[in-house]
Parts: C-alpha cells; sequence; structure tokens
C-alpha cells in the first residue's frame, strides 16, 4: 500500500478568473438567436472554458453533442432546421458565421447577421428553427467547434435542409 499526496480543494472561481463576460453580439438582430460570450479560465497550464451550463439559466437537456473539423477556408453552407435548435461553441480557429431569418412571422424576417467567433472571440451560438446558417473557417489551418443541439440527430429523417454553397454571399433577398 502506498501513501496518497494531499489532495487541496479547488479554489472558487471567483479568484481565479477574471469577471466572466455574458455579453449578447447579436442581441435582437434576429429574434431567438444568440451569441453569447464564453469566458475562459486560465492558468499556466493553459484554459477551461464552460460551453453550456444550467448554473445561467434554464436550458433544454442534452441529446446529442457532436464536433465539427472544417478543413483550412472551407464554407459548410447553407442549412436550416424545422425543429431543431442548434447550439454550436466557438473556441477553436477564426470563424465567419452568417445567419439569416427566414421565418415570415418573426419581427426580424429577413434580417442578415454576420458574426466573427472562435478563439479570440469565444462564443456559444444559439440559432432557432428557421434560421438559415453558414459557417466559414478563416483560418490556414483546420479548426474545430462544437454543436449541442436541443434534439438528436435522426439519420432515417433528418431535420435539416440545405443549399450546397462554397460562398457565404447566399443570394438571399435583404
Amino acid at each position: 500500500m502506498f501513501d496518497l499526496p494531499q489532495f487541496q480543494k479547488d479554489k472558487p472561481w471567483s479568484e481565479l478568473a477574471a469577471v466572466r463576460v455574458t455579453e449578447d453580439l447579436i442581441e435582437g438582430q434576429i429574434d431567438g438567436c444568440h451569441a453569447v460570450r464564453l469566458s475562459p479560465n486560465k492558468d499556466g497550464r493553459g484554459q477551461l472554458t464552460e460551453l453550456l451550463t444550467a448554473r445561467s439559466g434554464p436550458i433544454e437537456p442534452m441529446v446529442h453533442v457532436y464536433q465539427v473539423l472544417a478543413a483550412a477556408h472551407s464554407v459548410r453552407a447553407w442549412i436550416y432546421h424545422a425543429l431543431q435548435t442548434d447550439r454550436l461553441c466557438f473556441t477553436d480557429g477564426k470563424f465567419r458565421v452568417v445567419l439569416y431569418d427566414i421565418r415570415e412571422s418573426s419581427p426580424t424576417y429577413r434580417n442578415r447577421v454576420e458574426v466573427i467567433v472562435g478563439a479570440d472571440c469565444p462564443v456559444r451560438l444559439t440559432i432557432p428553427p428557421y434560421v438559415v446558417h453558414g459557417v466559414e473557417n478563416l483560418g490556414a489551418a483546420p479548426a474545430s467547434y462544437l454543436n449541442f443541439p436541443d434534439r438528436v440527430y435522426d439519420l432515417l429523417d433528418p431535420d435539416k435542409y440545405r443549399i450546397h454553397s462554397d460562398s457565404l454571399q447566399l443570394c438571399l433577398p435583404s
């Protein structure tokens, strides 16, 4: 048998991190969409970033999580969901995300929003149904992001509507 080293309880985050930023970068620009800045907690070993927590308020349960690895300068566009809300988390690389509201009953119908996110601006982006979106990796290297959608992806009946495009200059009415 051996003796375990003495473990110490972690210090509260308030002593480890600067003031946490919860600014919404696109507040009110597209109804139901939010780009909430994430605040990494850094020390000499690196950083930890909370992506989704009920501590910030009620959230839909986690039912499906996946990671997207985007090739350098790649574009993943255009899609929307009829039922699913996406919760995309960008903490790596540099991405341009474009959103476009196609909900005729929305107060922000036909609004288009563009946001630059990634390592320099870590963000959790919430995208409700019927908001078209596309993502471009602006970097010269592959970079990844995570999605925590509120529905399980049904392989036999996907809730995904797509137009394939190599450009984020989608010709949509403004």
